[in-house]
């Protein structure tokens, strides 16, 4: 057998150690969720202008040099971070609607909408600090996201399935989104009742759906 190579662990079974990884056991998923967890919170605590690489590896309890393991700067870190949470959006939306896989459209739609603002009222402390720094340009494309692709792939098959209209299901699912993503704003700013934003954009996102 020929040596292995420098930096690469000789234990069998055991995958090859890349070279400048962190010491200790492969556990680098958890080493970078836990940098991001930590970034998250100081982020929502004190800001993102105030946070610094340092106060991210001390909270995270790592040393400096394993976040430039896994980000080469903060405004990777920030990619991945923001990343991280649209997936997470896109995840608790998809075993919504696959909870009432049995159910029509319709309760499958209702299923997307409570589950996103659900989770954007948990959440929209953390989506402010990520997203709305004023350094960074907004525009993108919301139609790629995970959460309105989702909802676009729902409108498509109510439509293959006769139960609604919709001549444009990417550009209705980014609509929608922006609505549903307005009126919870609204409702946090006013300090209204949140039990009221599933049901109504139901009814309303029911009708701009519905055949004629």
């Amino acid at each position: 057998m020929g040596r292995p190579e420098t930096g690469a662990s000789s234990v069998r079974g055991r995958p090859a150690r890349v070279a400048g990884a962190p010491p200790g056991p492969r556990r680098q998923d958890l080493r970078k969720g836990a940098l991001l967890d930590a970034a998250a919170s100081l982020f929502v605590e004190q800001g993102m202008v105030a946070t610094s690489i340092d106060h991210i590896v001390d909270r995270a309890g790592v040393a400096k040099g394993t976040f430039y393991h896994y980000f080469q700067d903060r405004a990777a870190m920030l990619e991945a971070l923001r990343c991280r949470y649209s997936q997470h959006f896109a995840e608790v939306a998809l075993a919504a609607i696959e909870a009432n896989a049995g159910q029509g459209h319709k309760a499958r739609l209702e299923a997307w909408i409570d589950a996103v603002v659900r989770v954007y009222l948990g959440t929209y402390a953390l989506h402010d600090a990520i997203f709305h720094d004023p350094a960074i340009c907004h525009r993108w494309v919301m139609g790629e996201e995970p959460v309105v692709k989702l909802l676009a792939a729902l409108l498509e098959e109510g439509v293959a399935a006769g139960e609604w209209d919709v001549d444009d299901p990417v550009g209705s699912a980014v609509c929608m989104f922006y609505g549903l993503h307005g009126l919870v704003d609204e409702t946090i700013a006013a300090g209204a009742d949140a039990d009221a934003i599933v049901p109504c954009l139901t009814r309303l996102y029911g009708n701009m759906v519905r055949r004629a």
